[in-house]
């Protein structure tokens, strides 16, 4: 054999030898045991919001909760079906695997999955998107302005008992965040239904056209679907940065749903361009 025959067969022999350890470039995740019946739901609470999910049969039933984002509620279509698979993805690029089973009385019917960035859910590295993180940290800035006790405004709105104020507005990373509190003083429970946020004139005349502008908020963070009878909650919007023309105002409106106590607060620009850095 020749030298250079000897060392082109050494050549595909390490390459051989190195195939094996290539495909095992990989992290293998556990996933984790699930189980759901017929006659039960089973709610699965994740930190953010859910942006994904995949079933792997028709026989499992999955719903998120109503008037929210971040749980998702799991129920077998039909009694003694075959293990099956679950995959979520959330806000914040993490991602969780389930296999499910049938189990006609589960032992656990509510798993609550913590906040950590760093680890999954397995307890192994994992690497974020750059907008996933933007995601991450505007929840996180969320949560600090939420339980923030400045009062920078006092911009308010009263009704049936009913208080919407401004208490205080930030900025970061050109994004908005509006402290907002509501407050129930009556009796009833407060359902929300819509909030709109919108720039418009200071003043319509009758029969006179305007213009409307919608600024959608990139997050909402707050109480849940309803402000019980004689309590107060804190909430937070998101909004990107923006300003306000002259002759115009910002308006927040917040409506009740299959009610009237109806609420709105006007925003001046000289508010807006007093916003806190964070």
């Amino acid at each position: 054999m020749t030298l250079k025959c000897a060392v082109w067969m050494v050549g595909i022999a390490c390459l051989l030898g190195n195939m094996p350890a290539r495909a095992q470039e990989y992290d293998e995740l556990t996933p984790l045991n699930l189980r759901v019946s017929f006659y039960k739901t089973t709610n699965l609470i994740f930190p953010y919001a859910v942006t994904s999910v995949d079933r792997g049969s028709r026989d499992l039933l999955v719903q998120k909760a109503k008037g929210v984002r971040n749980i998702l509620q799991v129920k077998a279509g039909r009694e003694y079906f075959s293990e099956t698979n679950l995959s979520v993805v959330t806000e914040d690029g993490r991602f969780y695997s389930f296999v499910v089973q049938y189990d006609s009385f589960p032992s656990v019917l509510n798993l609550q999955f913590g906040k950590k960035l760093d680890t999954d859910i397995y307890g192994g590295p994992i690497q974020l998107s750059a907008d996933s993180l933007n995601a991450a940290e505007q929840h996180r800035t969320a949560e600090l302005v939420r339980i923030s006790k400045d009062r920078q405004w006092r911009i308010a709105d009263k009704k049936f008992s009913m208080r919407l104020r401004l208490n205080a507005i930030y900025i970061r990373n050109d994004l908005f965040y509006f402290q907002v509190g509501l407050k129930n003083s009556s009796a009833i429970n407060y359902y929300p239904d819509q909030i709109k946020f919108s720039i418009r004139d200071k003043k319509v005349a009758r029969r006179t056209a305007y213009q409307e502008k919608i600024i959608q908020p990139k997050l909402i963070l707050g109480p849940g679907n309803v402000i019980t009878a004689n309590s107060e909650a804190a909430l937070v919007f998101v909004l990107p940065k923006f300003t306000i023309p002259d002759k115009k105002h910002l308006y927040l409106y917040l409506t009740e749903k299959d009610g009237g106590r109806h609420l709105k607060i006007r925003i001046k620009n000289r508010q807006l361009v007093k916003a806190q850095a964070i």
